[in-house]
């Protein structure tokens, strides 16, 4: 029940494009990690404080957890977090950093390992099969734990790059496909019911749904997206990076319309945001219906628009790994700007 009446409002706020556009606004461990402090399960019950409400005053609407980040130390806290953003009206969703489920000892046994094969082994008759369902077995029995709690849930993000032991390179199209199948079938049958599913590639270009699921799998279709400095960006991009994102956005609403999905923006950010003029320029002027129409023509923007965008992380040590506002930034001011035209929500 609760699944789909978060299925619902989404679809309503990407359907506001339409009419008195609302976009909301997430951030990754918004509410137990911030730049210079983090929080554990001694902070249970403490009113929901970020570092985007200390900044500019917006409580982020959507949260962000890793299912590798949940610890003893800190479940409890995330937990009661998530189901305070919930009662609340906002919105849960849940990537998961998976860990090499074969080590072969020369690796550091993360997400990032490729140091072995892997994807073949785990799949139906490969040798380590029983570790993948382990592994969704431990995903299963949390979901139901917290089955009162809607959670978008985004596994095996990312995957048209190769710095993930499922992404690109490390593994077949039908071997990836096939690993979507299997974990989407397996919590199902487990009796996990309280879930969305989003796909999110990194970027929007020509091989977008070259590895996609098929929509009996996926609710939301989503991106990941990253700006990190004029030269990187350059290289990447082209001359104007804006604009690709831009032009990203713009087919990825149009593709989620016809498939009746829910777009959004599953990760973006800048580290530090150093951008001048990020927020509003490169934030949100991509996602607003008039920056759409830059693309597409004055009264052409697509049927539906992002229900959501989420912010990465600000660390709690390191000074420049940070992707939301932060008390004192010189970009703050820019922040509230966005926020004056109404678009963009929090709690």
């Amino acid at each position: 029940m609760e699944a789909r009446e978060l299925y619902r409002k989404l679809h309503q706020i990407s359907d506001s494009i339409n009419s008195d556009q609302k976009i909301l606004i997430g951030q990754q461990l918004a509410f137990s990690e911030g730049k210079g402090w983090r929080k554990d399960n001694q902070h249970i019950g403490l009113e929901l404080i970020s570092d985007m409400d200390k900044a500019v005053g917006l409580t982020p609407a959507v949260l962000g957890v890793d299912f590798n980040e949940i610890g003893n130390w800190n479940r409890d806290l995330l937990v009661d977090q998530m189901r305070e953003v919930h009662r609340r009206g906002g919105a849960v969703t849940m990537s998961w950093h998976t860990p090499a489920l074969i080590n072969d000892g020369k690796g550091n046994g993360s997400s990032w390992d490729k140091t072995t094969s892997i994807v073949d082994r785990i799949l139906p008759g490969g040798d380590y099969h029983h570790k993948l369902i382990s592994q969704l077995n431990n995903l299963a029995d949390f979901f139901i734990e917290i089955k009162d709690i809607p959670v978008i849930f985004r596994p095996w993000h990312e995957h048209n790059g190769s710095w993930f032991w499922w992404g690109g390179k490390n593994c077949s199209k039908d071997q990836y496909l096939k690993l979507w199948e299997v974990t989407v079938k397996h919590l199902k049958r487990r009796g996990v019911h309280n879930l969305l599913y989003a796909y999110s590639p990194t970027g929007v270009d020509e091989y977008y749904l070259e590895r996609y699921p098929g929509d009996q799998y996926i609710d939301i279709l989503g991106v990941d997206f990253y700006f990190y400095n004029k030269f990187f960006d350059l290289a990447i991009n082209g001359l104007n990076s804006l604009n690709k994102y831009k032009k990203g956005i713009v087919w990825l609403c149009e593709e989620a319309a016809r498939r009746n999905k829910i777009p959004a923006v599953t990760e973006f950010g800048m580290e530090t945001s150093s951008y001048k003029r990020f927020w509003t320029d490169y934030f949100g002027w991509p996602l607003e219906r008039a920056g759409m129409e830059q693309i597409l023509g004055r009264g052409k923007a697509p049927k539906k628009g992002p229900s959501y965008i989420m912010l990465w992380r600000n660390d709690m040590t390191d000074k420049n790994h940070y992707y939301g506002p932060i008390p004192g930034h010189k970009n703050n001011t820019n922040f509230k700007e966005l926020l004056t035209k109404g678009i963009f929500q929090g709690l």
